[in-house]
């Protein structure tokens, strides 16, 4: 939230990386969307019961989503 603050925008409006079941909760506590990165085997299904929005294991994913957006 401080980062949000900061931007002077709405938690609504960003989005929190993380690569932990922790990561997601902040995120919720935050109001703002959770991406989980899954840098192991099992992280996967570990953020998504812990409700990641999404999940992904390159972050490359991410990288590439963002280049193509034109916001």
């Amino acid at each position: 939230m401080l980062a949000a603050a900061r931007l002077r925008v709405h938690p609504y409006h960003c989005s929190l990386i993380g690569d932990s079941a922790a990561d997601v909760e902040v995120a919720r506590a935050a109001e703002t969307m959770c991406v989980g990165f899954a840098n192991k085997p099992y992280k996967d299904l570990t953020l998504t019961e812990a409700g990641a929005d999404a999940v992904v294991t390159d972050m490359t994913t991410v990288a590439d989503t963002l280049a193509s957006n034109p916001w």
